[in-house]
């Protein structure tokens, strides 16, 4: 509440107690002596006790909202016209950055399973003796960094040897198998000549005898068929 005292210019004074309403009296006030307008001399008393209106507070970082650019629209008939090409006009290519080299690791030989020469022709003779293709020899040999020409070359030489290896392990086993096989006659003979049979000797010649027969047969084979036997060399 705000007290109000005014005199007026009749020279009569009166006071009241007011609630302004903006800064300003609610209602009209007249003198009560002779009935004179007083809201305008009260509204002032008001304003003095109220001082000035505070002012609207100031944002110290104002906000300050750019609409975005819009798209400039060109013609078709300007966008799709090419260039004159005596206008010299110079177009800048994007230059892409280089792209970096794969890092390279390096992979030594023995981790390859890569032998060295003199390792890799044992190997070989053993697959030969083992019974493998040429076909597979020579592939065994270009993984260990052999040309083509040298692969087929040492395997034909190879390959070469163990048939005349074959050959004379064959012509070996003939004529051990057939000396054994003279065995049982032999003792039959013997038994014959003193009269009397040891069955468990007479049993061991025929096994001796079957053996021979077996080399036999295995000589024949290795020297007319030498490629059908495998692991020959090995026994040698």
């Amino acid at each position: 509440m705000i007290a109000v005292k005014i005199e007026c210019d009749c020279g009569q004074h009166y006071a009241f107690d007011v609630e302004p309403v903006n800064g300003r009296m609610g209602t009209e006030v007249t003198c009560p002596a002779c009935g004179v307008d007083g809201t305008g001399a009260a509204n002032h008393v008001i304003a003095q006790k109220l001082g000035p209106p505070p002012s609207p507070p100031i944002d110290p970082d104002p906000v300050i909202l750019i609409p975005p650019p819009q798209p400039r629209r060109v013609p078709a008939s300007i966008a799709l016209a090419p260039a004159p090409a005596d206008l010299g006009l110079k177009i800048n290519k994007t230059e892409t950055a280089p792209v970096p080299e794969p890092r390279k690791i390096a992979v030594s030989d023995r981790e390859l399973g890569i032998v060295s020469r003199e390792q890799a022709e044992t190997d070989a003779r053993a697959k030969v003796s083992w019974g493998d293709s040429q076909e597979e020899v020579i592939k065994y040999l270009m993984l260990q960094r052999f040309t083509a020409q040298e692969a087929t070359d040492l395997v034909g030489e190879i390959f070469k040897e163990r048939l005349v290896t074959v050959r004379t392990n064959g012509v070996r086993k003939i004529i051990i198998g057939t000396s054994l096989m003279f065995v049982p006659i032999i003792a039959w003979i013997i038994f014959a000549l003193i009269g009397v049979i040891l069955l468990k000797l007479m049993a061991i010649a025929i096994m001796v005898g079957c053996y021979g027969f077996w080399l036999l047969i295995n000589g024949i084979i290795a020297l007319v068929a030498p490629k059908m036997e495998s692991g020959d060399v090995a026994e040698q």
